[in-house]
């Protein structure tokens, strides 16, 4: 059990433990390398090391972007036959999860 004040929980260690349940835990235990799976671990792992060096602003900005250029990707239709779908909604999805960690509102597209 942690006993430190909750206060003192950053992003990071949010991000960090969201990456530990993903890889090790017995309820959903990760089989291969499924689709969904890799996409939710790859946006972990970038927006953990991203959540060391940006600030806030930055942070939001940048995957904020990466939201909109998949939006606009799924939109064109503008992938291969080797693109993976669930990889993509996975990576897409974890980005939403910890951007509304950060504020609420991007749990909605506004941009429409």
């Amino acid at each position: 059990m942690n006993i430190k004040v909750i206060g003192s929980l950053d992003l990071s260690q949010i991000i960090q433990r969201q990456i530990d349940f993903l890889l090790n835990n017995d309820i959903f235990p990760k089989e291969g390398n499924e689709a969904s799976d890799l996409g939710e671990q790859e946006a972990l792992e970038k927006m953990l090391a991203d959540s060391r060096s940006l600030t806030e602003s930055e942070f939001e900005s940048k995957y904020l972007k990466e939201m909109r250029d998949l939006k606009e990707r799924a939109e064109s239709k503008d992938y291969s036959v080797e693109d993976c779908d669930d990889y993509y909604e996975s990576y897409n999805n974890t980005l939403v999860t910890v951007l509304q960690i950060i504020n609420p509102i991007h749990l909605y597209d506004l941009s429409d």
